[in-house]
């Protein structure tokens, strides 16, 4: 099954394209302190996140609601799994949410109802969570 984005999402298809390019990381500091990372494996793309407060993601986070993010990440990881793209995000170097073609869900899909979107770790989403509302 094939996900169609709106025009105004086509920069997505444009960043999936861009994503399976590189190989190798990078990691963005602030401060001097290490923010996030972004490890490029050919079809798989890692971020992992040290510093929650870089992405500022506690102003969004109440005018959004949780249906309508599950919504996108279903979206997001269905086109990712067309375009055969993992990405992986973790929570300082340990995993916590897989989302499109190289995820097994099995607890997860009845959470999320999606085949794309695999919890690696409650414990690590909870501490990410954590993390974003400080």
């Amino acid at each position: 099954m094939a996900t169609d984005f709106p025009e105004e999402i086509s920069p997505v298809k444009n960043l999936v394209n861009l994503l399976k390019l590189p190989k190798g990381s990078v990691t963005i500091k602030s401060n001097g302190q290490p923010a996030f990372s972004l490890q490029f494996k050919g079809d798989n793309v890692l971020l992992d996140i040290i510093d929650t407060s870089f992405f500022d993601f506690a102003d969004d986070a109440d005018n959004i609601g949780l249906f309508s993010k599950l919504k996108t990440a279903k979206k997001f990881a269905q086109f990712l799994n067309d375009n055969h793209l993992t990405f992986t995000i973790l929570r300082k170097g340990k995993e916590a949410l897989s989302l499109g073609y190289e995820t097994h869900p099995t607890l997860s899909r009845l959470i999320t109802r999606s085949n794309n979107i695999q919890i690696d770790s409650v414990k690590e989403i909870a501490k990410l969570k954590h993390d974003m509302d400080k």
